[in-house]
């Protein structure tokens, strides 16, 4: 379970975020929709604890996030930007990560070479990162996130570099991993990514949510066909 309590951040008289709260329950996916700069990635990291929010809680299953260190084994994490260690190759961070979180080297090894053969990047496992695509840094960051099994994850914007079919593969992924009861909390600015996925969508525009519900409840209340349309009318709305 992940719950943000009336989150608000300033970056210096701008405020960035207005009292933002949502809930998302045990197995379901919810997703933050809005356009660059409408906040999701600030939501995103004070959720993290990479930024401290000016007011506000953020709870990982029942507990606040700032209350004891081990939450972080809680989540996994998938930034938006991949920024990586270029010198390093792909298994060695993975591998690294994995061990950090403690997970058996039969298991960690299996999975690893499991999903680099799932999104076609097996053979690149062994090269620097810095030779890497946005798209296969993008892999890199999805496998990461996974390594440990946690019960919650954070994915920003996780579609961004990949062509279709690793797109679809993604989504699959999400819907799958929310099925097994995992906790999914994402961030958009793909409306059909959202509409894939989605238990429920909060639309952000300006620091604040201006819609939220599941996206038929959104489509019914705006008498239109797609998300889409919903986000184009509640952003000209609001």
């Amino acid at each position: 379970m992940i719950e943000a309590r009336d989150l608000r951040k300033y970056y210096g008289s701008y405020e960035a975020l207005k009292k933002i709260s949502f809930r998302v329950e045990k197995g379901k996916v919810y997703s933050l929709l809005g356009s660059n700069g409408a906040g999701k990635t600030t939501i995103i990291k004070i959720i993290t604890g990479l930024l401290k929010a000016d007011s506000g809680t953020v709870f990982i299953d029942g507990k606040r996030s700032d209350s004891d260190k081990s939450i972080k084994s809680r989540f996994g994490y998938m930034p938006e930007h991949p920024d990586l260690y270029d010198r390093l190759t792909g298994r060695e961070f993975l591998c690294m990560n994995g061990r950090l979180h403690k997970v058996k080297e039969k298991r960690l090894d299996k999975k690893i070479n499991r999903l680099a053969g799932e999104l076609n990047i097996s053979e690149a496992l062994d090269s620097e990162m810095g030779s890497y695509s946005k798209g296969m840094k993008q892999k890199i960051l999805f496998i990461n996130s996974v390594l440990h099994d946690p019960p919650n994850l954070i994915l920003d914007e996780p579609t961004g570099g990949l062509d279709p079919r690793y797109t679809a593969y993604l989504k699959n992924q999400i819907i799958d991993m929310a099925d097994q009861g995992k906790t999914v909390l994402l961030s958009t600015h793909i409306t059909s990514v959202a509409s894939a996925v989605s238990d429920e969508v909060a639309v952000i525009n300006g620091g604040s949510i201006i819609a939220k519900g599941t996206p038929q409840q959104l489509m019914d209340e705006k008498n239109v066909h797609s998300l889409e349309e919903v986000f184009i009318e509640v952003v000209k709305d609001g």
